[in-house]
């Protein structure tokens, strides 16, 4: 539940706003960003070559409201109502950059509001990017259990810079794995429906900085000739990364490695 009386959370909520948009400038002919991917993929390392855009994603919010409060950030705080508070924060750093007319990268793993969002910005008479990060559903899913743990290890570490590690970008809060794998399914089907509608798109394959597919290739082509990792060396992965959970003492994670694991042998 919220910890803030009701003047804090306007307080708050000024507060992202002024942050989000400060050192950006108004653009002559704004665009709307919208990346899509599942958690883990790296949305945000492309978010962060998008310069002078203002960046919207509640897990930034939810990120800095948990430092706010003194929290362990890497605990799993979840909580239906900080949810739904960062997302009106993060409508509200959405008004303030339509309004000033700047760039606006939508950062988000919910395929479907994507899609009202692209159709939403046009009406509004803003230019349309997407941008793709195809990474396989398994891959997605042990990036967000590796992430957790180089987190933990760089917050024992440096435990005094506490506030300058915050939580790795990227990597929603609380997310489990079995998101990643769901999302990744969903992100051919939206794709497809992108490319259907025209909207301008480019595809970049996990850990590429440049893309592999843009508007006016041959998506099934492209589709053909991706390139998916053996599901052999995603098992290795798995091993290796269960074998560090558990002596880390991650019980969760130590779970969630081992179904993924039988889930994988099922499919080799």
């Amino acid at each position: 539940m919220l910890e803030l009386a009701e003047d804090e959370q306007q307080a708050f909520t000024e507060q992202m706003v002024q942050k989000a948009l400060a050192g950006k400038t108004p653009s002559t002919d704004p665009t709307f960003y919208a990346l899509v991917g599942a958690p883990g993929s790296g949305k945000s390392t492309l978010a962060a070559g998008i310069k002078n855009a203002v960046v919207i994603s509640s897990d930034n919010v939810i990120a800095e409201y948990v430092r706010m409060l003194g929290y362990d950030i890497r605990d799993d705080f979840y909580d239906s109502d900080i949810s739904r508070f960062a997302t009106k924060v993060s409508n509200e750093i959405y008004k303030a950059a339509v309004k000033k007319h700047m760039d606006i990268v939508y950062d988000t793993s919910v395929i479907q509001n994507t899609v009202k969002m692209i159709e939403h910005m046009q009406n509004m008479g803003y230019k349309t990017k997407t941008k793709v990060v195809l990474a396989d559903e398994y891959q997605a899913a042990m990036n967000v259990v590796e992430r957790k743990m180089d987190m933990d290890d760089a917050f024992t570490k440096h435990r005094a810079l506490r506030e300058k590690f915050g939580y790795p970008t990227g990597n929603p809060l609380a997310v489990k794995p079995s998101v990643s794998l769901n999302v990744s399914v969903a992100v051919e089907d939206f794709v497809r429906q992108a490319i259907e509608k025209n909207y301008p798109i480019e595809i970049y394959e996990f850990g590429k900085k440049e893309p592999s597919f843009k508007t006016g290739d041959d998506f099934d082509k492209f589709i053909e000739n991706i390139e998916l990792i053996p599901m052999e060396e995603h098992i290795k992965r798995c091993e290796k990364l269960t074998q560090r959970a558990n002596a880390a003492w991650r019980e969760d994670d130590v779970l969630n490695l081992m179904a993924l694991k039988r889930e994988m042998m099922g499919r080799k």
